[in-house]
C-alpha cells in the first residue's frame, strides 16, 4: 500500500512540473509578444506625432522651390491622425482634401519612414496681381494659394495679370484666401480666355513667352484682351469668348493666327519696328498699331 501511495506522488509532482513549464514558456511567449507590440505602437505613435517631409521629387514639375503656403500645412497632417485607428487611411484622405492644392487622393499607404500619399495637385491658371503679392487662381476663378512679393516665380509658368478696378476691389483681392471666387465681368472673360489658351496647351508648349496678358475698354464697354510676350510685342487678342459684344473671329480662328505667331517667336525677338500683332483680323496675324 505504501508503495502505490509513493508512485501516484511521484507521477503527480511530474505533471505538477510538466504544468509549470509550460506555464513558464506560454508567460514567456506572451511577454515577448507584448514587447513586440508596445514596439510597433510607439513606432506608430512616433510616426503619427511628427511631421510629413515633402520631397520635391514627389511634386509637380511646375512647382518653384521652397514654395511654402498652404502646401506647408501638408506636412501637418500626420500629428492630426491616429495610426491605431482602423479607420487612419480615411482619416488621412479626409484631411489631405481639404488642403486647397490636393484635387484628388489616388492611395494612402505605409512606407518606411510613416505614410505616403499619391494624388492630383490643382494647377494655377494665371496670377492676379493684388496689393501685397499675387492670388494664384486655378481655372474655375477659385483662389489656391497666395505668393507674397513684386514678383511671380517664373517657375509656376503661369500668365499675370493685373485686374482693373478702384480701391475696394483692390482691399477685396488683398484679403482673399484660398477658396475665394475672383468674380466680375472681368474675371469671367479672363478665364474664359485662358481655358481656350490653356486646352491649346500653349503655356506648355511655350513656357514663358506669353507671360502677361491685360485688357483696355472700348467706349461701349466692351473689353479688348492682349497677351503680351518676352519678345516684347503685344499680340492683340480682341474680345473675349465670354464677351457679348459681337466678336470679328471665332476662338478658334484667333488660335490660327497665335500658333502661326508661335512657330516665328524667335524671329520675332529684338523686333523693334513691330509694334503689336493683331490676332483677329483675317486668317493671317497682322502688324499693327501696338495700342490697337
Amino acid at each position: 500500500m505504501i508503495r502505490e501511495v509513493t508512485t501516484e506522488v511521484n507521477g503527480a509532482d511530474k505533471h505538477d512540473g510538466r504544468n509549470w513549464l509550460l506555464a513558464i514558456l506560454l508567460l514567456i511567449t506572451f511577454g515577448t509578444f507584448l514587447v513586440i507590440a508596445k514596439h510597433e505602437v510607439d513606432l506608430r505613435l512616433t510616426r503619427a506625432g511628427g511631421v510629413w517631409s515633402i520631397e520635391p521629387s514627389t511634386l509637380p514639375d511646375w512647382f518653384p522651390e521652397r514654395f511654402e503656403g498652404h502646401l506647408d500645412s501638408l506636412r501637418e497632417i500626420p500629428s492630426r491622425v491616429s495610426l491605431q485607428s482602423v479607420h487612419w487611411q480615411q482619416q488621412v484622405k479626409r484631411e489631405l482634401s481639404r488642403n486647397p492644392w490636393i484635387s484628388s487622393v489616388q492611395r494612402v499607404e505605409r512606407t518606411p519612414d510613416g505614410i505616403g500619399f499619391s494624388g492630383r495637385f490643382r494647377r494655377p491658371s494665371v496670377g492676379v496681381r493684388c496689393l501685397d503679392g499675387w492670388l494664384l487662381a486655378d481655372g474655375s476663378g477659385r483662389v489656391i494659394d497666395r505668393q507674397t512679393g513684386d514678383f511671380l516665380d517664373s517657375k509656376w509658368g503661369v500668365p499675370e495679370y493685373i485686374p482693373m478696378g478702384d480701391g475696394q476691389q483692390q482691399n477685396q483681392l488683398a484679403m482673399a484666401n484660398s477658396g475665394f471666387i475672383l468674380e466680375g465681368l472681368q474675371f469671367e472673360e479672363l478665364f474664359s480666355l485662358l481655358s481656350v489658351l490653356w486646352a491649346d496647351k500653349v503655356f506648355d508648349r511655350v513656357p514663358g513667352f506669353l507671360h502677361e496678358i491685360s485688357s483696355t475698354v472700348e467706349e461701349g464697354g466692351a473689353h479688348r484682351w492682349h497677351l503680351h510676350t518676352t519678345a516684347g510685342i503685344p499680340l492683340h487678342w480682341g474680345r473675349s469668348p465670354a464677351s457679348t459684344a459681337a466678336a470679328v473671329t471665332t476662338s478658334e480662328q484667333k488660335l490660327d493666327c497665335l500658333r502661326q505667331v508661335l512657330e516665328l517667336r524667335h524671329e520675332l525677338t529684338g523686333s523693334s519696328n513691330i509694334p503689336g500683332i493683331s490676332l483677329y483680323s483675317g486668317e493671317e496675324p497682322l502688324v499693327v498699331d501696338g495700342h490697337q
